[in-house]
């Protein structure tokens, strides 16, 4: 081969992206190139001639090596993968951090064979990618399961544990805290109704219903549940889900009233001929025993429903957080004549407006998890505030009244919610009376006796605002009322209501310490009273927050990175710091933050949010501070419970701000922080 010709292979070999390794029949290296030389820290010169123990002295190279030698003796082509063999060569990327690859081994040239190529591809970016998609995918399905009231276990083909959740551990845990590795029918009394599920699952043979089984705790005592079993398999093994459903308080109180039942018809028969009286009062008691158990399955099933809705909180203050941004700089700009840059921010309004559905706000108005900020309020100011709203919503064909009560007491409710509230009763009054009628909102002080608690056993007795709300429509049957405020139950038409607006008032009023009520009869119209506690404190005055163009500017140079990766939110917070005079700078992720953070950019100041996908915000400036320690942050949180614990999240140079916040308020904040 000449010169030339070996320049030529040499290009060539360095030209391709990956390594390339080529052997003799001695298994020494004649071929080695430029990528090989990054990835290894070894020239072409220094590997030349040697065999791989040599040159990379420690490593675990047998099948490596096996592989090689079968290309050159038997012309055999090989692949080894990460995957199943995570320990190839030493190589690193550029960065100094272990490179990934997957290496293919295959013979040169026609027999008789005198060299083999080895071909290293690096993977390391795409086995990363695969693992951040399915820890993310997984993340979700992982909180479900350690936070499920329901025990949950997997079991292989043997039978064994091979996974808990915390509910289980809790009722099913042996010594050592752990159930993996134990014979689940070992945890069970029942153990031919277990085998029954398992089996049942395997031959992937559903019983259509749940299966009893009696299981045994760590103290000896029997635990009653319901099991249901899926299967499913990783790879060429198979396993077993299973879900147990604690029913021990269902089986007392079945049990309980069973019994009852049977001793009171016991002493009704014995008795009879004495106390005609008795049969009667035995079933009073009978019924009021039923009656409990139909109060204690409903609060259940309203609480279920309100601890699934509070999940949504987060992405919806998002949501408002781009319409509210939106709007305070539609303000800032027509205030200033600047009418041309105004149609932009109405479209990032009106865009995030769109995508908070109406079933997200009724939702989260009635989850037990709402992020409700009550405080004392006057109810008189505020509805008369709505009342052009109201009348604007009712239309011509309706007769609309508003009777305030003198002298009405305080309150203390999130006055947001009292508005919709008070909007979803109208509607729904509106709706009630399609040819029209008349509509009363008054509002009045009631005392709620001892009396009105025996009959209403959810409501303490005491003093409470009253505000009803009166139609004159169709009115309601007694078995509508009875179901009126359980979610997702309705009389409209199919497409035209969702059964959350009067679930929505119950949550609001529950969760603000008072009641509701329904009044009605059909044909004679409907009243709804909200009865929200009396407050005895003073009203607050709210904080004056200074306007925009009255906050100080930013200093020379001074620059802000913000960190959000909701578009909108992050465009007007860029725009507002552009109003104030600072440079800016954007990120919609932790890693894209880090980059601009490990550069030699000037930065004063970072404002981020604290959910973000991947890196969340506090692990970002964590791992910024190493080389910035001074650096100050602004976090953002749409979680009522972040700003709960901020006293012991934060460290000094750092503070926080709830959403949704006025644009001022974030300018305020700003200069605050910056010393201003």
């Amino acid at each position: 081969m000449t010169t030339d010709e070996r320049i030529d292979q040499k290009q060539v070999l360095d030209a391709v992206n990956g390594g390339l390794i080529l052997f003799d029949l001695e298994r020494r290296v004649v071929g080695w190139n430029a990528w090989m030389d990054t990835a290894s820290g070894h020239s072409e010169a220094e590997a030349r001639g040697k065999l791989l123990s040599e040159i990379f002295p420690g490593a675990d190279l047998k099948r490596l090596v096996f592989a090689i030698q079968a290309a050159l003796t038997s012309r055999s082509s090989t692949i080894l993968t990460h995957a199943l063999n995570p320990a190839l060569l030493p190589l690193k990327t550029r960065s100094q951090r272990p490179l990934l690859h997957d290496i293919t081994v295959s013979a040169v040239g026609t027999p008789p064979i005198k060299q083999c190529l080895v071909f290293v591809n690096d993977v390391t970016m795409a086995t990363r990618r695969e693992r951040y998609l399915r820890d993310r995918q997984n993340a979700r399905y992982d909180a479900v399961v350690a936070n499920a009231p329901d025990l949950i276990i997997t079991v292989d083909r043997d039978g064994l544990v091979q996974f808990a959740n915390p509910a289980a551990l809790s009722q099913l845990g042996r010594a050592g805290g752990t159930l993996i590795g134990v014979a689940a029918k070992d945890l069970f009394q029942t153990k031919d109704q277990w085998h029954s599920v398992l089996q049942s699952a395997f031959n992937n043979s559903s019983a259509g219903h749940p299966i009893d089984l009696i299981a045994q705790r760590p103290d000896g005592t029997p635990s009653h549940l319901e099991a249901s079993a899926s299967l499913w398999a990783s790879g060429a093994n198979n396993f077993v889900t299973v879900i147990l459903r604690d029913v021990n308080e269902r089986r007392a109180i079945s049990e309980a009233l069973r019994k009852s039942e049977t001793d009171a018809r016991d002493a009704a028969v014995a008795l009879s001929e004495l106390n005609q009286t008795l049969e009667q009062r035995v079933e009073e008691r009978t019924a009021r025993m039923m009656q409990m158990e139909e109060e204690l399955r409903q609060s259940q099933k309203m609480e279920a429903i309100g601890q699934l809705t509070g999940g949504i909180a987060h992405d919806f203050n998002n949501l408002l957080q781009g319409i509210t941004g939106s709007l305070d700089l539609v303000k800032k700009r027509a205030m200033q004549g600047r009418f041309n840059e105004i149609d932009r921010f109405i479209s990032g309004a009106m865009a995030s407006a769109n995508r908070a559905s109406a079933l997200t706000h009724r939702l989260l108005a009635f989850s037990r998890r709402q992020p409700l900020a009550p405080k004392p309020l006057e109810v008189n100011p505020l509805l008369t505030s709505m009342e052009e709203l109201l009348r604007r919503t009712l239309g011509e064909r309706v007769v609309f009244e508003m009777v305030t009560a003198g002298g009405l007491w305080l309150t203390k409710c999130d006055p947001n919610q009292l508005e919709n509230a008070v909007l979803n009763l109208v509607i729904n009054a509106r709706d009630a009376m399609p040819d029209g009628g008349k509509l009363t909102v008054e509002t009045g002080n009631s005392h709620l006796d001892n009396t009105y608690s025996t009959v209403h056993p959810e409501i303490e007795p005491g003093q409470y605002v009253c505000i009803s709300v009166t139609d004159t429509g169709s009115g309601m049957s007694a078995a509508t009322i009875e179901k009126a405020f359980e979610p997702f139950f309705t009389t409209k038409p199919i497409g035209t209501g969702t059964g959350l607006g009067l679930s929505m008032i119950y949550g609001f009023a529950k969760q603000s310490g008072g009641h509701a009520k329904i009044y009605s009869e059909l044909g004679q119209g409907t009243t709804v009273k909200l009865y929200l506690p009396r407050f005895r404190g003073k009203i607050e005055q709210d904080e004056l927050i200074p306007d925009l163009s009255e906050i100080y500017n930013a200093h020379t140079n001074e620059t802000v990175l913000v960190v959000e990766d909701e578009f909108v939110v992050r465009e007007l917070i860029v725009e507002v710091l552009k109003e104030l005079g600072y440079s800016t700078l954007e990120a919609d992720d932790g890693s894209a933050a880090l980059k601009i953070l490990d550069s030699k950019q000037r930065i004063d100041l970072v404002i981020s949010d604290i959910g973000l996908p991947g890196l969340n915000g506090r692990q970002i400036i964590d791992a910024a501070r190493e080389t910035r320690p001074s650096l100050k942050v602004l976090f953002m949180t749409g979680y009522a419970e972040n700003a709960a614990i901020a006293a012991g999240f934060l460290e000094p140079g750092m503070a926080m701000i709830t959403k949704p916040f006025a644009m001022d308020a974030l300018a305020t904040r700003i200069r605050d922080m910056l010393g201003k």
